[in-house]
């Protein structure tokens, strides 16, 4: 899929749904790496006011900003994001964040090391040796058995904790309604697919 095709799809998931955080992510993240950054700030700056809790959304705007000349804006959001992600036990954006500001020759603020919240696994408190997950970066958490058949099913087991995918199965729900897509054909699964790995963050795994 082209950068083009992209981008409107993620713009379409944004306007069918504006109260839909994956959809202006998506699209931030889309503008970004077309080098749209004007653009990108603001699809970011939306998906980070419906949720501020969404540590990649700061990481991706304080990038934005910084590609956009915006330095005081780059380091205001990355500062706060950095406390957001740790708060939240998000090391990867956080650690990311972190370097940015770092880079920026800003001042870091200090971190808790917060522990990673609990998910329903039973083995959820043990750390499993070479596993973090893509989307929160915790050791802990990994699922028992692939959720589906098929390399993605393998990615997603090497690479999600069981919290994370919780959290997509209502997010793809309401993928397929905004969009109506059809997984029974190749284009509506395919759409599907590469929204779970946007939120997932499977893109280089």
């Amino acid at each position: 899929m082209s950068q083009d095709q992209r981008i409107e799809q993620f713009k379409n998931m944004a306007q069918a749904d504006p109260e839909n955080e994956l959809g202006h992510l998506s699209l931030g993240k889309a503008y970004f790496e077309a080098g749209q950054y004007e653009l990108a700030t603001g699809s970011l700056a939306r998906a980070v006011e419906l949720n501020a809790k969404l540590s990649k959304a700061y990481q991706l705007l304080g990038a934005a900003f910084e590609k956009n000349g915006q330095r005081d804006q780059a380091i205001d959001t990355l500062t706060r994001g950095v406390t957001i992600a740790d708060n939240q036990g998000d090391r990867m954006p956080r650690d990311a964040m972190m370097q940015q500001l770092s880079a920026l020759g800003a001042e870091v603020p200090s971190i808790s090391n917060a522990a990673p919240v609990e998910t329903a696994s039973p083995t959820s408190s043990e750390s499993t040796p070479g596993f973090k997950c893509s989307r929160c970066g915790r050791p802990n958490g990994q699922l028992e058995k692939r959720p589906f058949k098929g390399v993605l099913g393998e990615k997603i087991l090497a690479n999600v904790c069981n919290g994370c995918w919780r959290e997509w199965i209502p997010m793809g729900t309401k993928v397929i309604n905004e969009l109506g897509l059809t997984l029974a054909s190749s284009e509506g699964q395919t759409a599907y697919d590469q929204y779970m790995i946007e939120f997932l963050l499977l893109e280089n795994r």
